[in-house]
């Protein structure tokens, strides 16, 4: 089984300096952020390697096992609403998230890596996102004449989808 990994390891960072951000893109050239102190690892993985479970949400890819530990994949392109992962490529890019006790991992398109973000430079995205989309947002960066949009970790976890389904 071939898979590659980045570890993530936290550390103590100065406030004035801004907060550390995972860049991503969703399908379609969409970029996306998360902050880092959300993200436990970025691997890249078959999706063949994912046991599939019946009667989900489309959005659910399957359950993981990584690290002793079992969470569910879910492609979070389709799960915004936003298109969908390329399910005929060899590897796929995960990352995995952890929020409060509970951890999950999301199909992305592409990972780009990190950047600083401060606080003053992130803006309401009422106007640059709608739909689904915009209720796992806490907003949007414009960098380099790029919208970053900034995802809300904890609002995935809290949604509906998850809590009607009781599966995450």
């Amino acid at each position: 089984m071939k898979s590659s990994a980045i570890a993530v390891r936290s550390s103590s960072i100065p406030e004035q300096l801004g907060q550390v951000y995972l860049k991503f893109d969703l399908g379609a050239k969409i970029p996306v952020v998360v902050p880092m102190n959300y993200v436990r690892e970025a691997i890249s993985r078959s999706l063949q390697h994912l046991t599939p479970m019946p009667n989900m949400p489309l959005y659910v890819l399957g359950l993981m096992h990584r690290q002793a530990q079992v969470m569910w994949a879910i492609d979070l392109a389709q799960l915004l609403d936003v298109g969908s992962i390329n399910a005929h490529l060899a590897e796929q890019d995960f990352i995995i998230l952890r929020v409060g006790s509970t951890s999950f991992a999301i199909a992305v398109h592409q990972i780009h890596g990190s950047t600083w973000l401060s606080a003053e430079e992130i803006q309401p995205s009422l106007s640059h996102a709608n739909g689904r989309f915009s209720h796992y947002l806490s907003g949007c960066v414009l960098k380099k004449q790029e919208v970053m949009f900034v995802l809300d970790a904890e609002a995935i976890v809290q949604s509906p989808s998850f809590q009607r389904n009781d599966t995450f």
